[in-house]
């Protein structure tokens, strides 16, 4: 199974569409796989793994169904020739369309590094700095005083939030209060949709902000009922800053993995 686990991680891909989000992840299995050059290091870097785990009170015992996995692979560019580092999260997701489901990538970081004298060090310094990285967005989804509302589902998300539905009630409603729109747009089928709802714009302290700053609106991009501009990027979810007065896109966040930069754009 790890075996088949590591395969996987080395070749699915998820698009802009994945959600870099480590909320809920109380479990999973720390495993190394590295050239065979630097594979001496491998028990060094699950260590180091292990007791960032302990730290995050995450359980690593046994947990085949969801690994967080350093991929170490080599690579060259011309005369140049280095180290691949990758650290990964892969788990399986069901699907909302038949509750199949899918082993996919729901954290990705990488890093390069030279094939120089100083690899051994280089590599360790690298594994420190991309530890740090998860474990610092860890705390930050998992904090105990960001509560989600409670009853939401993606059927009655934009009641329940308070988000307006139609662009042109909300367009009107923006001039009127004098504060720019925020636009999400989904579909009914992208399960990262439902992500970014459930884990991000349901926080009661986001919502706190988004409302201060914006007049929230949830929109289907199915449907095609909104100006032709937002019809260009086909990706969901994206998040839209717009302009009121001139209806001019201020800001755009394609898919989860730009949450740190909308987030920024809260503060």
């Amino acid at each position: 199974m790890r075996l088949l686990l590591l395969g996987l991680l080395s070749s699915i891909i998820v698009c802009a569409q994945s959600f870099y989000v480590l909320t809920g992840v109380k479990e999973y299995d720390p495993l190394v796989s590295s050239v065979p050059e630097l594979e001496i290091h491998n028990e060094e870097i699950r260590a180091e793994m292990i007791a960032m785990s302990k730290e995050l009170n995450v359980n690593t015992a046994n947990h085949p169904s969801r690994v967080l996995a350093f991929l170490i692979s080599k690579v060259s560019i011309g005369d140049t020739v280095g180290y691949k580092v990758n650290l990964e999260l892969g788990e399986y997701m069901k699907r909302e369309s038949d509750g199949g489901a899918i082993f996919a990538l729901s954290y990705v970081d990488s890093h390069l590094i030279a094939a120089s004298d100083d690899v051994e060090d280089d590599l360790m310094d690298t594994v420190e700095e991309m530890l740090s990285k998860f474990a610092y967005q860890y705390k930050d989804d998992n904090k105990g005083s960001t509560q989600t509302k409670t009853g939401l589902t993606h059927t009655n998300f934009a009641a329940h939030m308070g988000y307006e539905t139609d662009y042109k009630v909300a367009l009107k409603k923006a001039k009127k209060e004098g504060k720019e729109l925020l636009i999400f747009m989904s579909t009914s089928y992208c399960p990262w949709c439902r992500k970014l709802e459930k884990r991000l714009l349901s926080k009661t302290d986001i919502d706190k902000k988004i409302k201060a700053k914006y007049i929230p609106v949830k929109l289907n991009f199915s449907k095609k009922n909104f100006p032709k501009q937002f019809k260009e990027i086909a990706l969901t979810p994206t998040l839209y800053i717009v302009d009121p007065k001139t209806e001019k896109i201020v800001h755009q966040f394609v898919g989860y993995s730009n949450r740190e930069g909308f987030l920024e754009i809260l503060k």
